[in-house]
């Protein structure tokens, strides 16, 4: 599994953020780790994906200003969690918690998703 960072400064909105979550949460094989303005995070199995991210970024609209790799390994285990988490004020009352916890490298909640994992 790879984790990706990438940059697209166009994507200020709700609108925008739903727009890319939509578009991107279609490819086969991807997961939306986080979303937020100005930069999405996202998990795929081969590099070919990478590929077909970035083009359907850009087929919807939005220009990518940079591309950083979060990590790249294949012992890395992820797990998701439905939660009731719905909005950034949630988020950001459970991150003290949650990044003090060993064992975990990388959380989030997309809170644009109607599961809220």
């Amino acid at each position: 599994m790879k984790t990706i960072k990438i940059q697209l400064p166009d994507m200020q909105s709700s609108h925008c953020q739903m727009r890319v979550h939509d578009s991107v949460s279609k490819i086969s094989g991807t997961e939306i780790i986080n979303i937020q303005s100005g930069s999405l995070e996202v998990q795929f199995e081969n590099d070919s994906t990478q590929k077909d991210v970035s083009d359907t970024i850009e087929k919807v609209g939005y220009s990518i200003s940079g591309i950083e790799t979060i990590s790249s390994s294949t012992n890395t285990k992820s797990l998701s969690f439905k939660t009731n988490i719905n909005c950034s004020g949630c988020v950001s009352k459970v991150t003290p918690f949650l990044n003090q916890e060993k064992g975990i490298e990388n959380w989030n909640v997309d809170t644009l998703s109607k599961d809220k994992l």
